[in-house]
């Protein structure tokens, strides 16, 4: 049940760019609304337990600062979403663990590993390919397509700061009051941008299919499927959440092919699978062999 649980969250997280496609808000806008909306949802889990767990403010801290980098996260992947296909932004964004490989020994003070540099290197070759063919989506080749893609490498390098910093916090919240404290600071540090875009009239003029996806976007796409991802994480080995994570790219390559009759050229395809291959590649041989495991 709970590998059927994490398909369906990555399924649900795929779904993600062919929706904001849909959504005309702007990123921050649409970004600041995701979050808000997800906050009543996960207070409804909080609420559920049976004992509230209990976290002094320096504990909340780790959770603060991540869920300030989630909302700019959120809106550099929605404008990577508007500039350039989203099948290349999503193979982009998912250069996320090759991130955290580089950074990891400075910040986390892990051996950047020969096996680590080796898939680093194989990403990065991937990562030309990616950029350097066509397939710029709506934007065209452009200068526009070509910032889509830069923001969507933005947005993975803030999620790899993300998944460092809940590295060291080391699971001191619940998940879902962790998760609250995300979506409220996320809210929080996206209102200014909000507001300095005035772009308030736009929430207003939108139709009711907007409205609906908007809020499928906060309720499903953020409160029920963090929730219901996290859930898993005392029940299910790192090694299968990670392999499992790396459906949520399949899901939205494919999703962007079916439903929006995006391409992608040969050689993004090859250089897709060289960064998503290489870094599964990477997670599978640490699970299997400890010995090549970076030391904490």
């Amino acid at each position: 049940m709970d590998r059927l649980r994490l398909t369906l969250v990555m399924v649900v997280w795929g779904s993600i760019g062919v929706f904001t496609r849909h959504i005309e808000l702007s990123p921050f806008v649409l970004a600041f609304l995701r979050a808000v909306i997800a906050l009543p949802v996960l207070l409804v889990f909080i609420r559920r337990r049976p004992a509230v767990q209990r976290i002094s403010f320096r504990q909340t801290k780790p959770y603060l600062v991540s869920g300030a980098l989630i909302g700019l996260a959120w809106a550099a992947l929605f404008y990577g979403y508007r500039n350039t296909n989203i099948s290349t932004a999503v193979i982009i964004y998912n250069m996320c663990p090759v991130y955290v490989m580089l950074a990891a020994p400075l910040v986390l003070k892990e051996r950047l590993t020969r096996l680590r540099v080796g898939i680093v290197g194989i990403s990065f070759i991937g990562l030309c390919l990616v950029v350097g063919t066509g397939g710029f989506g709506p934007a065209g080749f452009s200068s526009q397509g070509m910032w889509g893609m830069i923001l969507s490498g933005v947005s993975g390098m803030l999620y790899a700061a993300i998944v460092i910093i809940n590295r060291k916090a080391a699971n001191q919240a619940d998940h879902a009051m962790a998760t609250f404290l995300q979506m409220g600071a996320a809210s929080m540090v996206l209102l200014p941008f909000v507001l300095a875009e005035g772009e308030w009239g736009q929430v207003l003029a939108a139709d009711g299919t907007e409205i609906l996806l908007t809020c499928i976007l906060g309720v499903v796409h953020t409160g029920l499927a963090y929730n219901l991802y996290f859930s898993t994480y005392h029940r299910v080995s790192s090694i299968e959440i990670a392999s499992y994570s790396y459906l949520e790219p399949v899901f939205g390559i494919m999703f962007s092919v079916l439903l929006l009759g995006e391409t992608l050229a040969v050689t993004q395809l090859i250089g897709g699978l060289m960064i998503l291959g290489s870094t599964y590649l990477g997670e599978w041989m640490h699970s299997v062999n400890p010995n090549t495991r970076a030391r904490d």
